[in-house]
């Protein structure tokens, strides 16, 4: 059994999704494992019927992968039906594990509402943090005993996530009427079936049927949970801990962890970048990223100059005694591959991944 890691160098979007897909296409019998963070991610790849973005399946679905919900995983019965229906190639199993925890309607409009009276963009308003924070407050709910729930007790328990957001956020007017439409939670209970009916509740030990897991990490190494609630960070370890533990509990030795970058950085909305830039000013080749628009929750996709250096550092700190590989993306914008290179020795290479 192989055990593939691939992880983001920086702030994200760095082109995992890509690298997902080039390592599912040249295996066999592979599952993707969605290892942390939830369907905030947007993992795209270039196909031959146009960019696909992936967010609650794995990048190496297009090319059979199954998909895994790993425990770190947040789940999203709403963003699992808009997506899975939307899929051109669906995979054959999917798995979450009994121990996700599991977004409401009311967490991401939390998110929304709070995003928007702080007047920042710092989030993807998907209710990752909410999630997180009710989940500790009110108690883990596994999704397997919601589901077991007639609809009365699932209204009930829906109607207590709703009131403690009432206690600890000020619903604004202008969000009122859709706050409390009872017709919200019995969309979210539909939801909630569909993706039941196409997923098995599943333990690590499921992974045991695969020859090949490529664990797919979301954000990147440097918006890494610092146990603090601050914003421009992520509440889970976007680096080699969750992958490695999961992989060393089901014996697994034959380790590699692919780390994703680009010759430059970039990052979403108001959060510190380093050397931020102009992207002419990087190098008159990099261009407008086409599948990184504007979006109210995120704000600008912004550039910034990456230091080699140290990159190189919290990559080697990351990975400790796990072999890595660098592999470095979008070179047909800026060609650094030499300064790669003389750093890290072999450096896999692609150019732009998106279309």
């Amino acid at each position: 059994m192989k055990g593939r890691i691939v992880i983001g160098a920086n702030f994200g979007d760095e082109g995992k999704g890509t690298v997902v897909a080039k390592y599912t296409k040249q295996s066999d019998n592979v599952v993707n494992v969605l290892t942390n963070g939830g369907a905030q991610r947007g993992h795209s790849i270039l196909t031959k019927d146009g960019s696909v973005t992936f967010q609650h399946f794995g990048s190496g679905t297009y090319h059979g992968a199954d998909t895994y919900y790993s425990r770190y995983f947040i789940i999203n019965p709403m963003q699992f039906v808009a997506e899975y229906e939307k899929l051109l190639v669906k995979p054959s199993m999917i798995f979450r594990d009994w121990w996700c925890r599991w977004s409401t309607p009311y967490d991401s409009m939390a998110n929304l509402i709070s995003e928007q009276q702080k007047g920042r963009h710092a989030s993807c308003c998907m209710g990752i943090w909410n999630t997180i924070k009710r989940t500790k407050e009110l108690g883990f709910m596994p999704f397997d005993d919601f589901l077991a729930y007639n609809l009365g007790g699932q209204l009930e328990y829906l109607k207590g996530v709703r009131e403690y957001y009432e206690k600890n956020l000020t619903i604004p007017e202008s969000w009122k009427s859709i706050w409390s439409d009872p017709m919200i939670a019995v969309h979210f209970i539909s939801d909630c079936k569909f993706m039941n009916s196409h997923t098995v509740s599943a333990g690590l030990s499921n992974l045991r049927e695969y020859d090949n897991l490529i664990f797919e990490n979301g954000q990147g190494l440097l918006l890494c949970d610092t146990g603090k609630d601050t914003y421009d960070t992520t509440p889970s370890n976007t680096g080699i801990e969750y992958a490695k533990h999961m992989l060393k509990e089901l014996g697994v030795d034959d380790i590699t962890a692919h780390y994703v970058t680009r010759p430059y950085l970039t990052r979403h909305g108001d959060g510190h970048l380093f050397n931020e830039s102009a992207r002419g000013f990087i190098s008159s080749g990099v261009e407008e990223d086409r599948t990184n628009h504007y979006n109210e929750g995120q704000g600008e996709f912004r550039y910034g100059l990456l230091d080699i250096g140290n990159l190189s550092e919290r990559v080697v700190k990351d990975a400790g005694d796990i072999k890595f590989e660098i592999e470095l993306t979008h070179c047909d914008e800026m060609d650094r591959v030499s300064e790669f290179r003389k750093v890290f020795g072999h450096v896999n290479t692609y150019d732009s991944p998106l279309v």
